[in-house]
């Protein structure tokens, strides 16, 4: 059989319909956002059609990555972003056409995003997100705390855990019931809801290229269990509180990151994406 052309090809989701959908919405509020600027003077347009620009060309960059063909990518990207040009226009004016245009960009995200459940996944993505839906639905009151040399830190997520009514599950409290150590891991890694990532500063590392820019990096037992719930409870069920500086990884993007400090912005913060998650929580009790 003659494969069809990319243009007469259907598309198909290259990622979990689920992911997409929660990527897209993002966008399309953080285009709402620029939409409403309260403009104080037209140079101020100027950065924010800057502003739109860089958000518009992460929106068709995804979007190719999204789909197994560019016809969706292709469709969004011949939407102008500026409304029709009047001649001389006066600052109303150009405010006015950045809107209309930025406007036309959001229908089309939305339009997208309301045809996401008409397009197929992949099977080893509907796999994949069938692997993580059964996996997920372990105990919904235990939370995993992955640490590493930090007690303080450790300490401190674990009490806020408990105040929300769960349980917090700290690897090296729990009874070894003649276990070794992994095979300890996988036994109480296997029936929680939520994992928690601890990030902290306990080494230090550097490029074997350059080995005098060193750079705070978490254990890397906590890297390696931070990869482990990202595939058995899914990337939504995950996150990752991270002091200031602390090295990153890079190979988990999609996985919620929220710095952590002796403050207490994160506890709200935290609180709800656990309860989105599906965590029976009740926001009042994070504040």
């Amino acid at each position: 059989m003659k494969e069809q052309p990319f243009s007469q090809k259907k598309p198909n989701l290259l990622v979990p319909r689920d992911n997409a959908a929660k990527a897209l919405q993002e966008r399309i509020d953080k285009g709402r956002a620029l939409q409403e600027t309260n403009f104080q003077s037209i140079e101020q347009l100027s950065d924010v059609r800057a502003e739109q620009d860089k958000w518009n060309d992460y929106n068709i960059e995804y979007l190719s990555r999204c789909f197994d063909v560019p016809t969706i990518s292709e469709e969004h990207s011949n939407v102008s972003g500026w409304a029709a040009l009047v001649m001389n226009p006066s600052p109303l004016q150009r405010i006015k056409m950045f809107k209309d245009g930025i406007g036309k960009q959001i229908t089309s995200l939305e339009s997208i995003l309301e045809r996401l459940e008409l397009i197929p996944e992949p099977s080893s993505t509907a796999s994949f997100s069938q692997k993580a839906t059964k996996t997920s639905s372990g105990d919904l009151s235990s939370v995993f705390i992955v640490h590493g040399h930090d007690d303080a830190a450790k300490v401190t997520v674990a009490r806020f855990v408990e105040k929300l009514g769960l349980k917090a599950i700290i690897l090296h409290e729990q009874p070894d019931k003649g276990q070794t150590i992994i095979e300890k891991f996988e036994s109480n890694a296997s029936n929680v809801g939520f994992a928690i990532v601890l990030l902290t500063p306990d080494d230090i590392a550097s490029s074997k290229a350059t080995p005098e820019d060193t750079m705070p990096r978490a254990r890397q037992n906590v890297v390696l269990e931070l990869g482990y719930f990202c595939g058995s409870l899914g990337r939504d069920k995950v996150c990752v509180l991270y002091k200031d500086e602390v090295e990153i990884p890079s190979d988990y993007l999609g996985v919620i990151y929220m710095p952590f400090g002796s403050g207490d912005s994160w506890h709200f913060k935290l609180a709800r994406e656990m309860k989105s998650a599906g965590l029976d929580i009740d926001l009042n009790s994070a504040l």
